[in-house]
């Protein structure tokens, strides 16, 4: 039943038989205390009646008493009240009494009615023989106590449990009031508006689950921009290229051209061509990382070997600008990584340090070791990076300058696949710029342990 799976319904359901059962006990207890109580005083009321009758000359009954006198052979000798009991089922307690030990019973009287006896001996002082006095009363007074008490607790229950009901719903209506703004928020989002966030300000658990869900939806919300703005960008970076392609493309069949047109318009197309390859090699690498999917083969990487290959290439490159460059890399230093993702990982830097670095600049590479990690720095004599770019310059397509990147050739990936991969290497990878001084790159990855394994 819907009635049923309501939390409020079960919550209030529950807080309703915890308090039945807490009155339960409560009213049995009162109550037996309550009955014990009454009994307790009546019989030392009638203990009490006894000791007094004991030495009475006359005796005047009270109303709803029993007065009796048996000799030593249990035979009554005399019975004054309104109550009568069948004496023969008194033979035990008279004989209990002659001997010494004073006894109570409760007996049925006339018209059904419940009578409590007491019975209790002493010595005529006349004959020396025992006499025994049992003097009764009945209870319907406490019967019509408890009876009363009864009554008085049911309604009482009755009412409790009403007002436990509407207070329980009333309670358990305002504490899952922030479940459903919550759910109202909830139904409010969607994958083009990530915006909405729940308010909910208490601090209680469900003041922190608002707070982690908001927190949720943030990363969410911000995962979704990221996407849309790698979408938008990975889209504009390969349509000027597929632009460029068809205008060459109509040019050359408009009409009948030289051969060298068409082979300058060839050589346009195919260099377009290696440019959209390019961009979709790293977007592939790029997608496949983020879905775990990118295979790397971990071995043990010698990187003064591995720097001091690339710096061979690297240098022609720099010195065809009339760039220096100058590697330091002593210590023979292992890591355990993926050989080819390194190495593209220090040619990305490599190649934007000597991209953005002007002619008679400079550009250094330096290894260390320090503690359990290899440093790598690269420093070059650039251009800089202004510090209000430097927190998004690992952001994908993110270009410092916007109007010369294309021209040069960059995509705005290369540091974005850096970072990726100097990470799968449980490594970093940090940036300092200073304008009109240049910029490091420093990379640090952990050294090779005994532990590490050969491939994953």
């Amino acid at each position: 039943m819907k009635f049923f799976k309501s939390i409020r319904t079960r919550l209030t359901l529950w807080y309703l038989a915890i308090i039945v059962v807490l009155l339960l006990m409560f009213s049995s207890v009162a109550y037996f205390m309550l009955y014990y109580n009454l009994y307790n005083n009546l019989d030392n009321a009638l203990q009490n009646r006894a000791n007094s009758l004991s030495g009475a000359t006359v005796v005047i009954p009270r109303s709803n008493e029993l007065l009796m006198s048996f000799d030593a052979n249990g035979t009554m000798t005399q019975q004054i009240g309104g109550v009568i009991v069948d004496t023969s089922k008194l033979s035990d307690m008279i004989k209990k009494a002659i001997a010494g030990q004073n006894t109570y019973l409760t007996a049925t009287g006339t018209e059904n009615q419940q009578v409590r006896l007491y019975a209790t001996a002493f010595f005529n002082p006349f004959n020396g023989q025992p006499v025994v006095i049992v003097v009764g009363q009945t209870t319907t007074e406490i019967t019509g106590v408890l009876h009363t008490f009864i009554y008085v607790m049911v309604f009482a229950m009755v009412g409790v449990i009403v007002l436990a009901g509407l207070g329980g719903l009333f309670l358990a209506e305002r504490a899952l009031k922030p479940v459903q703004q919550i759910t109202k928020t909830a139904r409010k989002i969607e994958g083009s508006d990530l915006s909405q966030r729940i308010d909910v300000k208490t601090d209680d658990e469900l003041g922190r689950l608002a707070a982690t869900l908001n927190e949720m939806i943030g990363r969410l919300e911000e995962s979704f921009n990221r996407q849309r703005q790698f979408t938008a960008d990975a889209s504009h970076e390969l349509r000027t290229p597929l632009a460029i392609m068809q205008a060459e493309a109509t040019l050359a069949l408009s009409k009948e051209r030289t051969p060298d047109d068409y082979r300058k318009s060839l050589e346009t197309i195919s260099q377009e061509s290696d440019y959209m390859s390019s961009v979709i090699g790293k977007l592939l690498f790029l997608a496949r990382s983020d879905a775990g999917k990118e295979q790397l083969n971990f071995e043990g990487v010698d990187l003064k070997e591995l720097i001091t290959g690339l710096s061979a290439n690297i240098e022609v490159l720099a010195q065809d600008k009339g760039i220096k460059f100058a590697v330091d890399a002593k210590e023979e230093l292992t890591v355990n990584g993926d050989k080819v993702k390194l190495r593209q990982l220090f040619i990305n830097i490599l190649e934007n340090a000597v991209r953005y670095t002007p002619a008679d600049g400079h550009i250094s590479v330096s290894l260390v070791k320090q503690e359990s990690n290899a440093v790598v720095s690269i420093t070059d004599t650039g251009i800089s990076i202004p510090a209000e770019h430097l927190p998004h310059i690992f952001e994908r397509f993110y270009r410092v300058d916007k109007a010369r990147a294309r021209a040069d050739g960059g995509v705005g990936l290369g540091l974005a696949i850096a970072k990726i991969i100097a990470e799968s290497h449980k490594g970093t990878i940090g940036v300092e710029s200073e304008v009109g001084k240049g910029t490091t790159f420093t990379i640090s990855l952990p050294l090779k342990g005994p532990e590490d394994p050969a491939a994953a």
